[in-house]
Order: structure tokens, then sequence, then C-alpha cells
């Protein structure tokens, strides 16, 4: 006994109904997945485009192994102290004081300057704070 022409249709149909009802909600999760990636991606562009920063001054004191940065937060975007980075001579520093305008905050605003102070046993060549954003600026002149 074989099934109809209209009976193997009608299991055709419904295994279509199923595969069509299973694959909707993974095809629908993955568009909304990818809508959210390309909005992230546009909000973390423009908040590169807002962001800039400016060295201020950099200083070294030989007697206490003491190097002190000063960087302006001259964009249009506040920072986040706490996701700013510094490396000396090409190392990663972790552990530095930090400060803004005088105030240990973990915020800073545009128009602020942070002050980064850290150890240093030499006087480093090379002063590099980076922000979360990827901005960045360098000091060659210690």
């Amino acid at each position: 006994m074989g099934f109809s022409t209209s009976g193997s249709m009608a299991v055709l149909f419904v295994g279509v109904l199923v595969a069509i009802s299973t694959a909707y909600p993974v095809m629908s999760t993955a568009n909304e997945r990818v809508n959210g990636a390309v909005e992230d991606r546009g909000d973390r562009s423009m908040s590169e485009r807002n962001s800039n920063i400016e060295l201020a001054n950099t200083t070294y004191n030989a007697s206490n192994d003491t190097l002190v940065v000063w960087v302006t937060n001259s964009g249009s975007r506040t920072l986040s102290v706490n996701d700013t980075d510094v490396l000396v001579n090409g190392a990663y520093r972790q552990g530095y004081d930090a400060t803004v305008d005088g105030a240990s905050r973990t915020v800073w605003v545009p128009g602020e300057t942070l002050r980064i102070e850290l150890s240093a046993s030499t006087r480093p060549d090379r002063v590099k704070v980076i922000t979360e954003f990827g901005i960045a600026v360098t000091e060659t002149e210690v």
C-alpha cells in the first residue's frame, strides 16, 4: 500500500510548515543580533569622533622616581578614568594614581585634566595615554 498523491503532498506540506516554524525564530534572532551589532558599531564610531585628548604636561622627578602626566579631555565626550591606559617606554602600566582636576573620580568630562602619577626608576623616553575609544596621545620629550 502506498500513499496517494494528495496524502504525500499533505505530509510534505506539513513538513515544510514545521521546518519554517523552526527556522523562522532562528533567522529572526540572528537578524536582531546583526542589527544590534550595526547599531553598536555606529555608537562606537560616534564616540570615537567625539573623543579627543591633548597632552598638557609631562614631568619626571628623579629624586623620588615619579612620573606625572597631565592630559586634558579636549573632546565633547565624557571619558572613563578606569578605562584610560598608560604605556611607558612601550610597557603597559597599572596601579597608577589618577585624579581629575584634583579629585579622585571615575569620569573625566570635557575640559577637565586628568593627572596620572606613577613610579619610574629612570626618565622614560616615551609616554602614551590611550582612552577607552582608542584615542591616544604620545610624549617623546619627557
